[in-house]
């Protein structure tokens, strides 16, 4: 072996302790600046400083926690409503169509209110929500939702149908918007769904009324995914 060969080695051993804390140094600062990377894009994210999500390794685990949360709001619905079973294949087509170039960036920051008395029933299903970019801002009474309302803007509304006594507390908060000329689409998500009521919601100048999950996905996607 050349010399230069073996004083290296015996560089090295005689120094293995110096290497063995260099490389245990090296990784930590590698776990810290991923940690530290994370949690930035995050609050960047909350504070509606990201504007684009379309980079590879982003945009990959960003779209795989927002189908696991979609589908676990989706079984967690089915089973309050006792529905069928969740059609995998037509959450995941939701999902990924929210994460489409041509929509993400139009989904970034845009804001919901969601409007109900047991929000609870909802905690899944916002969380889903919020993995799509959105930003949800829950309320529990029309009072409320009207005074939130009269101080923010809102790129949509869900409501529930029945609150307390009031079975139709939906349609009086969409008659208060639309008598005071606020157009934002409404959303009516409840667990009775007669065709009537579709008709009803619509007469009223609801965008859909559901109370079918997906169905609520898909359509806050094509509603907020488009240009503003």
């Amino acid at each position: 072996m050349p010399d230069f060969a073996q004083a290296f080695l015996t560089f090295v051993a005689e120094n293995r302790a110096m290497f063995d804390a260099a490389e245990a140094l090296s990784a930590i600062v590698n776990l810290l600046g991923w940690t530290l990377g994370g949690f930035l894009i995050w609050r960047a994210w909350r504070g509606n400083a990201i504007r684009s999500v379309n980079v590879g390794p982003l945009r990959f685990q960003l779209q795989e926690e927002a189908m696991t949360a979609a589908a676990a709001a989706a079984r967690d619905w089915q089973a309050k409503t006792g529905d069928g079973g969740v059609d995998m294949g037509r959450l995941r087509a939701a999902v990924e169509r929210a994460f489409d170039p041509q929509m993400t960036d139009h989904l970034i920051g845009r804001s919901i209110l969601w409007v109900d008395d047991n929000p609870a029933n909802n905690e899944l299903a916002m969380r889903a929500l919020r993995k799509l970019m959105l930003d949800v801002v829950q309320v529990t009474s029309t009072e409320a939702a009207l005074g939130t309302l009269g101080g923010r803007m809102f790129d949509l509304v869900i409501s529930d149908m029945g609150r307390g006594t009031n079975l139709r507390a939906g349609y009086d908060l969409l008659a208060a918007l639309r008598g005071a000329g606020n157009p934002v689409p409404f959303f009516i998500f409840s667990s009775d769904d007669r065709a009537e009521f579709r008709t009803e919601a619509k007469r009223a100048g609801a965008q859909l009324s559901t109370n079918d999950m997906l169905e609520l996905i898909d359509c806050v996607v094509a509603t907020l995914g488009r240009a503003r």
